[in-house]
């Protein structure tokens, strides 16, 4: 299912990324962030190596209970664990667009 919270990210480029452990950040043009702070796992890269995000274009975005997924174009995938053990703070994640008001997963 496609989120209609996330769905701004469609067709964005990712300026911008840093997928430390436990703690990650998107930045798309528009300068669209998207703060990660559940686990979440890189698929088709690495998480200490971030340049294969960097460049690429968002080409959907699927959102379920448990998880979200981020596809892009490289290839590469971002999945978001929103199940209650991935729950590590007091929010899942964070999504700020310019003019528009902060979108908090808790």
């Amino acid at each position: 299912m496609t989120s209609r919270r996330l769905s701004i990210l469609v067709g964005k480029k990712i300026v911008d990324a840093d997928m430390t452990p436990q703690d990650g950040g998107l930045m798309f043009d528009g300068e669209i962030t998207l703060s990660v702070y559940n686990r979440y796992e890189l698929v088709g890269s690495s998480h200490a190596v971030t340049h294969p995000l960097v460049g690429s274009t968002v080409l959907g975005v699927e959102e379920a209970s448990d998880k979200v997924v981020i596809l892009l174009d490289n290839g590469c995938h971002v999945e978001i664990d929103l199940t209650d053990d991935a729950y590590s703070g007091p929010e899942a994640m964070q999504l700020r667009v310019p003019g528009e008001p902060i979108v908090i997963w808790t």
